[in-house]
């Protein structure tokens, strides 16, 4: 993937641990529309061996963490309309093999029955290895909300800048 990472473009001063381009300590993920299908988003990640749970093994909580992210991308990105900013209402996960340390872990995500009308949507996930083996799939309903109704939940009074610049554009 040569073409620049969406949330790098879009929210280049992010610090989510998860895909903030600007937090160091982060994940780092790298979102991108598939290439192969208008539908989904993907992304890319190589876990720090810090990350381990058990020795060798890249924590589950990480991955969880990965998957969050790119279903909020999923609704940032693949819904119409005026722009909402995106929190996990719920999530289930399933865990089918481990993500071995400091191996490239690669997710998608897309949003399987799109109702335009309704703010609450099921994202679909999943992280796979570079072999292509399901490491976990989750299901997580996300909620799309209004940068006013977003900053009331969080209890805060002002977006950061990158984030203001890309609900308004």
């Amino acid at each position: 993937m040569s073409a620049q990472a969406l949330n790098v473009k879009l929210l280049g001063e992010s610090v989510c641990f998860g895909c903030g381009p600007a937090n160091t300590q982060g994940l780092n993920i790298k979102v991108h529309y598939d290439p192969d299908n208008s539908e989904n988003v993907i992304g890319h990640f190589t876990p720090d061996p810090k990350l381990i749970g058990f020795p060798g093994i890249t924590h589950g909580g990480v991955i969880f963490t990965a998957l969050d992210c790119m279903a909020c991308w999923a609704g940032m990105l693949l819904t119409t309309g005026a722009k909402s900013l995106w929190l996990t209402r719920s999530a289930q996960v399933t865990y089918h093999r481990p993500a071995r340390e400091s191996e490239p872990v690669f997710l998608s995500a897309y949003i399987p029955e799109l109702d335009e009308s309704s703010r609450i949507q099921v994202v679909h996930s999943a992280a796979k290895n570079e072999s292509g083996d399901l490491l976990v799939n989750g299901r997580y309903k996300m909620i799309a909300l209004s940068p006013k109704k977003f900053m009331s939940v969080l209890g805060i009074e002002k977006l950061p800048e990158d984030w203001a610049s890309w609900v308004d554009s």
